[in-house]
């Protein structure tokens, strides 16, 4: 018989978790998407890097326009109502409760 340690499933290697962070990103970064995965990861990435002013605005002209505009300048969304405008072809209803 050898003089070896035995194997244990807790004996493995470490895992280097900076690295592998630094990886998944990078790899996000280079990932090429299209259609509506592109567009929500452009949406994503305005919103992570934007100042408080930006993302407020940005939530603030979604929601009150029931999604059909999107605005990062406080200064014009913050003092106002901001008002839906559809599609061409398309109307805008009222939701009843």
């Amino acid at each position: 018989l050898k003089n070896e340690r035995p194997a244990y499933p807790s004996s493995k290697k470490k895992v280097e978790w900076d690295k592998l962070a630094a990886e998944v990103k990078k790899e996000e970064k280079d990932e090429k998407l299209e259609g509506d995965a592109a567009l929500n990861k452009l949406f994503r990435d305005i919103y992570q890097n934007a100042d408080e002013d930006m993302r407020r605005a940005m939530c603030k002209s979604f929601v009150e326009s029931n999604g059909t505009v999107l605005s990062t300048n406080w200064k014009d969304i913050g003092s106002k109502k901001v008002e839906g405008s559809p599609p061409d072809g398309m109307e805008m209803k009222k939701w009843e409760y």
